[in-house]
């Protein structure tokens, strides 16, 4: 008991030199708290114990529950296996139009989750191009096989990125060893190439898991009567208005998610991708196979082609008089966005103020937890990354019941839309910051402090400054998830704060597939503008915008 109380007499005694900090820590312990544990909290406690146990009563609930468990296990399996043949290829073979691939390979990022989903049913649906038009056949395409294939479509540049970052990352010295003792090209792969990268395998794989377990914007257009969690909860808020069963609903989707939360940062955390020390080597990677060559062109090639042909099939719906009937060309699908152009600039301006927010926010969290060591740095590093295990349905339905009585009555505004994507980014911008503030010499800032400047003016001077590169890379990778993001908004726009994911959702259950492509066009439009002048600053950076 004594040790505590002069722990806390020795921060208060620091802390009363340092008012600002301690104001900083105040403000941002007090804002997580409010707008991420607050509306947890609503969300668990909001239904009665009779709601929880009607769960179990409910044969689809419990469906959904299964179905949700199997779509995440199957989809992050061959997600992952075709992240890791695709960046295996990109990193170790020459592949025929590389930086093509490269760039196309993240499209599904810049874009709404639910894209594939459209693009899949323009092509393969009653109408679609390659079942009606060219096979003269109609399928039902509706269920988990589709599901699987749009899902894998949509998260395989998660893996991709991630698996190729390591790939890239290994040293080639011990490739060479294990040549020189007579190992194969496949015993090298298999006993020293996939052991070293297995560990980024594995983080790649728990990220896809995450986002398959929590996607919203695909199952609620193509996986029709096969129900999972999301979707349940979503139709008991829009169908039935019943908040205490989407509440149960959302409480039963964290629970695996939080579980692979945990188990994807404990994973990350304790294994070291570095296999070579010291002095670094200037020898170059093994050379291909002439098979090598064939099969990871190939791949690349189709796969490749699959995401050119997802959106170009987008494209083309957008310039189509009627998708299915009349694919001659018209312009007229932009008329209704124009007349509906509020709507984008909702999507932007919510998007803008979100991402400049958590850009100043993470950046700020990442410094305190990092420099100001005043007791409470774990506290707070918990609290800026819980967000990451929140999917965005439970945060969503969590805003809608913490915010919808005085004294923080934020329903129906642009408000409650902004804090919600500012605090669901908050864990990707908090991460990049931290990586950030852990590669800057500490020296300078101690430099600045001797010459008399406060904690303040050295952050605003000298380390801010240092950070602008991961500053911009923050507020990009904030901007295009927030601009395409669905699945909390879906739940806080109100008739004047309708945003352009949500009025693609509404085209497409009117069966308007040419608006909902149109649409869809201006926002992915939006989101390569904002990349392009983000990478135009950062320069070869890329990188530092998608893995933080």
């Amino acid at each position: 008991m004594s040790s505590i109380k002069k722990r806390g007499s020795i921060i208060f005694a620091k802390l009363a030199k340092q008012p600002l900090i301690i104001l900083a820590f105040l403000i941002i312990v007090a804002s997580i708290l409010l707008f991420v544990a607050f509306p947890l909290f609503k969300v668990i406690s909001y239904p009665k114990l009779p709601d929880f146990l009607a769960y179990f009563e409910r044969t689809r609930w419990i469906e959904a529950t299964y179905h949700s468990i199997f779509i995440t296990v199957i989809s992050t399996i061959v997600t992952t296996f075709f992240g890791f043949l695709f960046a295996y290829g990109m990193e170790r073979v020459n592949i025929f139009g590389k930086k093509f691939w490269d760039i196309i390979a993240i499209l599904p990022i810049l874009s709404p989750p639910f894209v594939v989903a459209i693009s899949y049913i323009m092509l393969f649906g009653n109408r679609g191009l390659i079942t009606y038009k060219l096979l003269g056949a109609r399928f039902n395409i509706y269920g988990w096989q589709g599901l699987l294939l749009v899902q894998t479509v949509t998260f395989f540049p998660y893996a991709y990125l991630l698996i190729r970052n390591v790939l890239r990352s290994l040293s080639p010295n011990l490739e060479y060893a294990a040549q020189n003792l007579g190992g194969s090209r496949w015993q090298v792969f298999r006993q020293v190439v996939f052991p070293l990268a297995r560990p980024g395998v594995a983080g790649a794989a728990l990220l896809v898991a995450i986002s398959v377990l929590a996607d919203f914007g695909n199952p609620i257009i193509v996986a029709g009567d096969y129900s999972l969690l999301p979707t349940e909860a979503y139709m008991q808020i829009v169908g039935w208005y019943n908040l205490p069963a989407a509440a149960v609903l959302a409480t039963v989707l964290i629970i695996p998610t939080i579980i692979l939360f945990i188990m994807q940062q404990r994973w990350v955390n304790k294994r070291s991708y570095t296999t070579i020390t010291g002095k670094s080597t200037a020898l170059k990677r093994l050379k291909p196979t002439g098979f090598e060559i064939i099969f990871f062109n190939t791949f690349c090639l189709v796969f490749g082609g699959l995401i050119v042909l997802i959106y170009g099939t987008l494209f083309w719906g957008a310039f189509s008089k009627v998708w299915g009937i009349d694919w001659s060309f018209t312009t007229q699908n932009f008329v209704y966005v124009l007349a509906h152009f509020r709507e984008v600039l909702n999507s932007i301006y919510y998007s803008f103020l979100a991402s400049f927010g958590c850009a100043i926010f993470a950046t700020i969290t990442a410094y305190l937890v990092q420099r100001e060591k005043i007791g409470i740095n774990s506290l707070l590093d918990f609290l800026a990354t819980v967000p990451a295990a929140v999917p965005g349905v439970f945060l969503g339905i969590g805003f809608i019941l913490a915010f919808n009585t005085p004294p923080f009555l934020l329903t129906g505004t642009a408000s409650i839309i902004i804090l919600a994507l500012l605090f669901w980014n908050l864990p990707m911008g908090y991460r990049a910051g931290s990586a950030a503030m852990l590669q800057l010499d500490v020296s300078i800032e101690k430099a600045s402090l001797n010459l008399g400047a406060n904690h303040v003016r050295t952050f605003y001077k000298i380390v801010l400054p240092l950070l602008k590169t991961t500053f911009l890379a923050t507020f990009t990778m904030a901007f295009l998830r927030s601009v395409t993001n669905l699945s909390i908004t879906v739940f806080l726009v109100s008739s004047k704060t309708v945003v352009g994911t949500v009025s693609i959702l509404s085209l497409v259950n009117n069966g308007a597939w040419g608006g909902a492509a149109a649409m869809t066009t201006v926002l992915i439009a939006v989101a390569l503008i904002v990349l392009f002048i983000s990478t135009t600053i950062l320069g070869n950076k890329r990188d530092d915008i998608f893995i933080s």
